[in-house]
């Protein structure tokens, strides 16, 4: 069995009342629309058997990466070879940020579960549950409309909903994101875990200390990537951990795989560690990291949704909650993390748990008629698309 073709359908998403903060970050925006681009890659054998991912972050370059490696590294391969095709891809995309490599090794994960009839987490080593424990995740927010007030109700809507656990996506501003932590702890802190994540915007040492002694106060279950260093900066990282009780969560941005979440544990940077199949290398290297961690006695928490991390969380021993997300009181439970796909994936239950899927491979359909009533682009690699030149 070889890769005969490799095909990317890019298609929109589409998301009301939701717009963005100059630095970015999507925020609650009433009548505002947003439409981030998504794909879907097939990865096709000589048999006709096929392995599917669905994309739903930094499509143009993932699509890109793929598009330059595709021909010449994956088309006549053993698509079962995930091992030796995730270590070359790895090099051949060593000056970029291996975005495409979660893509590929996702979708050949997909196809391997499809030729052995099995669940890929039967292939990670078996589940131990059927359903994960979720965390709801806010959006960022927005300060002209997200006071500590709005947050804490949220939080307490939350708690009603089921979930047993609530992460502040914040301003990124260290005081008020004080203020919105202290409301929420006030109003759920006996009843929810709570988590800070200020998505790296805190530009100053002192400043992510002196939000991190709340936290200490507060008994957060853990403070994350508070640092725009972090994930570059191992000194700052130790530092920041020496300092706070709150156990630091961090270097889901940082683009080296294993190797960085080794080098951070050896060097007491962090005492929990992220971990994401979809930019971070794929599950083959969330398989690495999820083993290096656990060696190291730490814990270890899936970044975003989907399917994949459904699959790998329900494997472990050494993991708190699945993200889910990102969700506000005024857009919802919902989020589009499901679009793409037939059915809901992420589906919640009053008791604040997803079920993990359990068919073969991710256990997932693409929901084609989505894909192709907002198709923006399609693209088919095979053999005759080869070139010599690298990129």
């Amino acid at each position: 069995m070889k890769i005969e073709e490799v095909e990317i359908h890019e298609f929109s998403y589409r998301i009301e009342d939701v717009g963005s903060r100059p630095d970015g970050e999507l925020v609650y925006v009433p009548g505002g629309t947003v439409e981030p681009p998504g794909y879907v890659l097939t990865i096709r054998t000589d048999t006709g058997l096929e392995g599917h991912y669905r994309a739903h972050m930094w499509t143009q370059v993932g699509v890109a990466q793929i598009e330059a490696v595709a021909s010449r590294f994956l088309v006549g391969r053993d698509p079962l070879a995930r091992e030796g095709i995730w270590h070359d891809l790895r090099r051949q995309l060593r000056h970029t940020d291996h975005n495409a490599l979660g893509a590929i090794d996702n979708a050949l994960w997909d196809l391997a579960g499809k030729h052995h009839d099995a669940n890929v987490a039967t292939l990670l080593g078996g589940r131990l549950c059927d359903r994960v424990p979720a965390y709801a995740s806010t959006m960022s927010g927005n300060p002209e409309r997200d006071t500590p007030e709005v947050y804490a109700e949220f939080a307490a809507e939350c708690r009603d909903a089921g979930y047993p656990a609530f992460k502040i996506h914040p301003h990124g501003d260290p005081d008020a994101d004080i203020e919105i932590c202290r409301a929420v702890a006030e109003r759920v802190g006996d009843e929810m875990d709570l988590m800070l994540d200020p998505s790296s915007c805190y530009g100053s040492f002192h400043d992510a200390v002196r939000v991190g002694k709340v936290l200490d106060e507060l008994e957060f279950l853990w403070y994350e990537d508070p640092l725009r260093d972090t994930g570059d900066s191992i000194y700052a990282m130790r530092r920041l951990a020496e300092e706070l009780e709150t156990p630091i969560l961090g270097i889901e941005q940082s683009r080296t795989e294993p190797f960085g979440a080794f080098n951070h544990l050896a060097n007491d940077a962090l005492e929990m560690v992220r971990v994401d199949a979809h930019l971070g290398g794929g599950l083959t290297s969330a398989l690495k990291i999820c083993h290096t961690v656990e060696t190291a006695g730490m814990d270890v928490e899936p970044h975003v949704g989907g399917p994949e991390h459904l699959l790998l969380a329900s494997t472990l021993r050494n993991t708190h909650y699945f993200e889910h997300g990102l969700l506000h009181p005024e857009v919802g439970f919902d989020w589009y993390n499901d679009q793409g796909y037939v059915g809901a994936v992420e589906a919640v239950d009053d008791e604040g748990t997803i079920a993990v899927p359990d068919g073969p491979g991710l256990g997932v359909e693409i929901d084609w008629a989505f894909v192709e009533d907002r198709r923006t682009d399609h693209t088919l690699i095979d053999a005759s698309s080869r070139t010599d030149s690298f990129p």
